[in-house]
């Protein structure tokens, strides 16, 4: 029998200071990530196989919506 192994692991932290904890804590680097349909951000922090992210409230700026799969590398020209 095989050995589960973990891919990814996504969970969403409360606020940006518990994800900004987490990144600390972890050595990790808090970024920008996108935005949501509704005008919030997203920012994350990975480090290996764990990202925590935090979504905030819409702040009235209109943010371009962009679908990057974590699975696919841009190609290079």
């Amino acid at each position: 029998m095989r050995k589960r192994r973990t891919v990814c692991e996504i969970r969403q932290v409360a606020s940006m200071s518990e994800l900004r904890l987490w990144a600390r804590v972890h050595g990790a680097r808090v970024r920008w990530m996108g935005a949501t349909c509704e005008g919030g951000e997203v920012w994350g922090a990975t480090r290996g196989v764990a990202t925590r992210v935090c979504v905030t409230e819409p702040d009235g700026r209109v943010h371009p919506l962009v679908w990057r799969s974590p699975f696919e590398k841009p190609s290079r020209r």
